[in-house]
């Protein structure tokens, strides 16, 4: 059965909705004027202040999301550096207070957030064309950069790069070589510095291609992870996070792990930049105490690449790195490819550290990580030592500062390990502050920029000086009524230190002046917290200040002229014969290594390229004519052939610490191994 509907019944239908459209409209305007015309007081007044509040403040979060961040992190000093604050301020000044929360804000938000401050480019602008003459002499100068983890490309889609990139299919190709030539032009001259502003341009240019992201492609993963590690530009610890999680979800979508039916050299390649991104991404989530995108369990299957393929890694035997010493060696150098084995051991390592400190039970114990840990440093640092002592003959003088900067930084990264390892355990609290101790010792010793491979992470150099710093920090906070006037002075000292780290990063990462300068005063500020806590704004004694100019007196100013450059990495040099075991605050050499006459020029030298500006060393310079630029010699050996009760007795070297003294307040039993 059937119904019918009438014309006139659609009409009726259609007016009754038209008649209650119009009253809800008058309605509506009721309400309107009501509102507008004077705020009803009571609570009705407080909700639309609280709702348009809430909007304001979900605006401004929009702009700068707060980010997760596990329990257990690199980055959970923050947290405490707080509540130190908190504590410092009942005994300091209300400027000195107010200065390091400011600071710390800065920090914190810094290593929280991920967003990008780069400028847009337009479309009007387009790609950078160079001349003809310019664009073969970039040609000529793309040199098969990390010919182990990355294909370079043909000559044909070389010049296409360069002269007419907007052509260019996949616009990772532009990104990866534009990038190799930004970071290879210095911004000391001006000529140098508007072509970095050209590179720069045509990688936000390409990076605007979104196929860069989503699709899996072996040259996005070449692209992303050299933006990750050395992109100056994109040096926020979470914008390289997610460019590393982008890299690595590719990978695993390309199987680089197991890559289908390729010939050796493809084979390996694609191996070494499978294990090159494990090892960033094990660091990434201990820094952040985030899930790792490459699980140890899900890969510890994988083969690692074959060592004669590794010998390929030579970054110190680069043409940079020539000099009038260098000679061309009968056989490839093995240092590299130690090195890279070595960092892909230490990140297994890494993993199990994640598992432990991630919730739930963990196969592994505190205790028997860090004998792992421990092993494993023993081991890499004989063998890379050993390496340099057989390769020294054929080596110049900048090639040894290299491969001396590579032992530095793994051992700076082995004790920023340890530190977080041990952090929670009450018996392990000495070794923890030893072990900051020393890193923020090694400070000067790896100062370095894009050119250095060995140094890891951009964002590391950094970030990460601030997580022994902080632990100092709260020693000096917490326990100063525990500790003697020579070693609370030893520990402001170290506090300076990282001051003039951020002054030789400045001068090394042009790019990043900006943020090094900020970083530099986040640093400087909470020394001046912890001397107005201390009240400690003299030395120790009116002859250690008679001795040394650079007593606790000093303005800010002059710290970043602190030479402190820990002796023990000396053996980059003409002898080489050495041999660092493992390292404790209570071990050190009997004797001098620079002799009584050592300069500080010559002490210096043996950092990286570059690593003082001119004007910095010509002043260090004028304090050591006038017998103020004293440095520090220390230096480890065995514990067979150290002597605790010894101090080193050579004119020219400013006695930093003084052991006897030290180990009056410490347990001498926990040394950092």
């Amino acid at each position: 059965m059937s119904s019918t509907i009438h014309p006139s019944s659609i009409e009726q239908r259609l007016q009754s909705i038209e008649s209650s459209l119009q009253k809800l409209t008058e309605a509506v305007g009721r309400v309107l004027e009501a509102t507008t015309a004077k705020p009803v007081p009571g609570h009705n007044e407080t909700t639309p202040r609280v709702a348009r509040t809430s909007n304001i403040r979900a605006l401004k979060d929009e702009g700068s999301p707060g980010l997760f961040v596990g329990p257990s992190h690199s980055f959970s000093f923050l947290k405490e550096a707080s509540n130190n604050i908190e504590a410092a301020s009942r005994a300091s000044t209300p400027s000195a207070y107010q200065h390091a929360r400011s600071e710390l804000q800065f920090l914190s938000t810094s290593l929280t957030t991920a967003t990008t401050k780069t400028e847009s480019v337009s479309h009007d602008e387009g790609f950078f064309i160079p001349s003809k003459a310019l664009g073969y002499q970039l040609i000529g100068k793309h040199a098969p950069t990390g010919e182990l983890f990355f294909c370079t490309p043909p000559d044909d889609l070389l010049k296409q790069i360069v002269f007419h990139p907007e052509q260019v299919t996949q616009k990772a190709w532009v990104v990866y070589f534009d990038y190799i030539m930004l970071a290879q032009a210095s911004t000391e001259e001006e000529n140098q510095a508007n072509q970095a502003a050209n590179f720069r341009r045509n990688v936000r240019s390409a990076l605007n291609d979104s196929s860069i992201f989503l699709e899996p492609r072996e040259i996005n993963v070449q692209a992303l992870a050299i933006l990750a590690m050395h992109g100056e530009d994109y040096t926020s610890p979470n914008l390289s996070w997610m460019i590393v999680g982008h890299a690595c979800r590719q990978a695993e979508a390309l199987g680089l792990h197991k890559p289908p039916h390729l010939d050796f050299e493809s084979y390996q390649r694609s191996l070494s930049l499978f294990w090159l991104l494990f090892i960033v991404d094990k660091s990434c989530t201990l820094a952040f105490g985030r899930s790792p995108f490459l699980p140890v369990n899900s890969y510890h299957d994988v083969p690692l690449p074959e060592f004669n393929y590794l010998l390929k890694f030579q970054p110190h035997t680069d043409s940079r790195f020539d000099d009038s010493q260098s000679q061309t060696p009968s056989r490839p150098s093995n240092f590299g490819a130690r090195y890279f084995m070595g960092s892909i051991k230490l990140a297994k390592i890494m993993g199990s550290i994640i598992e432990f400190l991630s919730p739930g039970p963990s196969a592994f114990s505190r205790h028997e990580i860090k004998i792992q840990l421990e092993k494993w440093y023993a081991s890499t640092n004989k063998i890379l030592e050993d390496t340099i002592e057989a390769e020294k003959h054929f080596l110049g003088t900048a090639q040894l500062k290299e491969m001396s900067l590579g032992l530095n930084s793994m051992r700076f990264q082995y004790l920023h390990i340890v530190i977080i390892l041990l952090k929670g355990d009450e018996s392990f609290s000495n070794l923890r502050l030893e072990a900051a101790r020393e890193a923020l010792f090694l400070l000067p010793t790896v100062v370095s920029n894009w050119s250095s491979v060995y140094n890891g992470v951009i964002w590391h150099l950094l970030y990460y000086p601030f997580i022994p710093f902080f632990v100092v920090f709260e020693n000096l906070v917490h326990n100063h009524a525990f500790q003697s006037a020579v070693t609370i002075d030893h520990d402001l000292k170290l506090l300076a230190t990282t001051v003039s780290y951020f002054v030789s990063m400045r001068a090394q990462m042009r790019l990043l002046a900006t943020l090094c300068t900020r970083l530099e005063r986040v640093a400087a500020v909470f020394l001046q917290l912890a001397k107005s806590y201390l009240g400690r704004r003299t030395s120790v004694s009116d002859e250690s200040r008679s001795n040394n100019p650079l007593t606790l007196g000093n303005s800010l100013s002059d710290i970043s002229s602190v030479p402190t450059l820990p002796a023990m990495r000396q053996r980059a040099g003409n002898t080489l014969k050495e041999k660092h075991t493992d390292v404790s605050w209570n071990q050190y050499e009997e004797g001098s290594v620079l002799g009584d006459d050592a300069e500080i020029g010559n002490l210096l030298k043996w950092l990286p390229a570059d690593t003082f500006t001119a004007d910095l060393f010509m002043e260090r310079e004028q304090q050591n004519e006038a017998g103020s630029a004293n440095t520090t010699g220390f230096v480890t050996s065995s514990a067979s052939e150290s002597s605790r009760g010894r101090k080193r007795a050579f004119d020219a070297t400013f006695d930093w610490f003084s052991w006897d003294a030290y180990y009056m307040d410490g347990d001498p039993g926990q040394l950092v191994p």
